[in-house]
C-alpha cells in the first residue's frame, strides 16, 4: 500500500505499523493530518527523523495549511 502511495503516514511509523521493506521508490512522503497546525508540521518532521538511521534523508517539508496536513519528503541515500 505504501509503494502505491509513495506515502506513509507518521502515526504508522510511530506506531510500528509501517514497513518499507522493500519499498521501491527512491522518494517517499511523511504525511501527518491529525492535528492542527504546527503539531502536524511537528509530527511530520518526527517521523522524517525516524526514518533517518534507515539511510533517508530530508529533502523539503510542507505545511498545507488550507487542507491540514503536513509533509516531509525523504529520499533514500544511495
Amino acid at each position: 500500500m505504501i509503494a502505491a502511495s509513495r506515502f506513509v503516514t507518521a502515526h504508522a511509523l510511530f506506531e510500528g505499523r509501517a514497513d518499507l521493506n522493500g519499498y521501491p521508490f527512491q522518494l517517499l512522503g511523511v504525511v501527518s493530518q491529525r492535528g492542527t497546525g504546527l503539531e502536524n508540521l511537528g509530527a511530520a518532521l518526527a517521523g522524517a527523523e525516524m526514518l533517518m538511521p534507515y539511510g533517508w534523508e530530508l529533502v523539503n517539508v510542507s505545511d498545507f495549511t488550507g487542507s491540514n496536513y503536513a509533509c516531509a519528503v525523504m529520499r533514500r541515500r544511495q
